[in-house]
């Protein structure tokens, strides 16, 4: 495990705060972001499956202590539409900011689906056709990755030292 994690629990803890207090109040759509679970998913298109597994999880674990939800949904969750569309990833084409929308908005029905189905499990009232009602959060996700992979993007580029050869 690399110092990344020393990174994502910090960024987690303060998205959990924004998410839960700021965008809470101002929806867009009609839908608030999950901006814990987009922040995942664009660290583990830059850092790879293992890392973006990593933060997924700590993602979860901080979206569970602002909701009503077992500890653990959301980290199941986050994990599973982080990994769905990270391990489709290797067989699309290389362009990148069209296969990020793709995998968001794949990411994002995985997700809200094992969320629903883990709700289920657990006895909360959720039905399967409420998922229809989630499309604005779906093209809400699929829309802001792509400010979000761009900025991670540059972030880690500046960050890594470069390579000198002589």
């Amino acid at each position: 495990m690399g110092n990344h994690i020393y990174i994502a629990i910090p960024i987690m803890a303060l998205l959990a705060i924004v998410e839960s207090s700021i965008l809470s109040r101002f929806p867009i759509g009609g839908t608030v972001p999950q901006l814990m679970f987009l922040v995942a998913l664009v660290w583990g298109m830059e850092r790879g499956l293992e890392e973006g597994l990593v933060w997924a999880f700590i993602a979860g674990l901080f979206a569970d202590l602002y909701s009503l939800a077992p500890m653990g949904i959301s980290s199941l969750a986050f994990m599973a539409g982080v990994a769905g569309p990270l391990l489709l990833r290797q067989v699309l084409p290389p362009r990148r900011l069209l296969v990020a929308m793709l995998l968001a908005a794949l990411g994002t029905i995985i997700y809200l689906t094992v969320y629903a189905l883990g709700l289920r499990v657990f006895g909360f009232g959720i039905s399967f056709g409420g998922l229809a009602e989630l499309w604005p959060l779906i093209v809400l996700h699929t829309v802001l990755i792509v400010p979000l992979y761009l900025m991670t993007s540059a972030l880690l580029r500046a960050s890594q030292p470069r390579r000198v050869e002589f």
